[in-house]
């Protein structure tokens, strides 16, 4: 059974058209006519062409698919020699390096006091410490060496890694440890993230959920429950 065609007189003599329409005075604007308006259940009523409704099934069961899996963000970020992430539900912002002030009698290998950030106290961590690594800034300075063409080139690439704090919260709980290098966001599906070796000699395996790969590099995605418990049971 053929469909019915659409008078689509609007185009023809409405304000689409001519304009010649004799109830144009009256409804000043086709979408106020009757005619306008039966033509539009006509249009929303009639039946799908030919595979309309198996093209639409399949486009959409596609996307579905591509979706699943993509759940996470995470924040990327280097200390000494090895590249970490934490989940970006944690991270609050990346802020210029600041003075850090001991706490007397509690400042230790964790804690390493407080520093000040848009106007609030946080407390400051030292992620190396917790992890087992060094930092870059106790490494031997690239600036020491003689300058030559290759060396000066690395000189430009290091200046661009400059040490920050990166704040992060908790459960209201708001907290900064100083970073050397960041890469920024990677967006990650759950299925990419590969167990860390074993033979890996510092800490970062036991406070990691896996594994991650971007750019090239081979990242260690933090567990921020077991992060967050180690650096601040040291304030019980």
């Amino acid at each position: 059974m053929s469909a019915t065609p659409v008078q689509d007189c609007w185009n023809r003599i409405g304000v689409q058209g001519d304009k010649s329409c004799p109830e144009l005075h009256r409804h000043i604007h086709c979408r106020n006519c009757p005619t306008f308006e039966q033509g539009a259940h006509a249009l929303l009523n009639r039946a799908p062409p030919a595979g309309y409704i198996e093209e639409w099934t399949q486009f959409l069961a596609r996307a579905k698919e591509t979706e699943v899996g993509f759940t996470d963000t995470a924040f990327v970020f280097r200390i000494g020699p090895e590249w970490l992430a934490l989940s970006t539900r944690l991270c609050v912002e990346i802020v210029a390096m600041r003075p850090i002030r001991r706490v007397p009698h509690r400042s230790d290998r964790l804690l390493m006091g407080l520093a000040s950030v848009r106007g609030e106290l946080l407390l400051c961590f030292s992620l190396a410490n917790l992890l087992g690594l060094e930092p870059a800034s106790r490494l031997e300075p690239a600036s020491r060496l003689e300058p030559s063409a290759e060396t000066s080139a690395a000189a430009n690439a290091a200046s661009k890694a400059l040490p920050r704090l990166l704040v992060a919260r908790k459960d209201r709980f708001a907290i900064a440890f100083p970073v050397d290098e960041v890469m920024g966001l990677h967006r990650f599906h759950r299925d990419t993230i590969r167990a860390i070796p074993a033979t890996v000699a510092h800490a970062v395996p036991q406070f990691s959920r896996g594994m991650l790969t971007a750019d090239g590099r081979k990242i260690g995605l933090l567990d921020d429950e077991l992060v967050f418990h180690a650096l601040t049971k040291v304030l019980a």
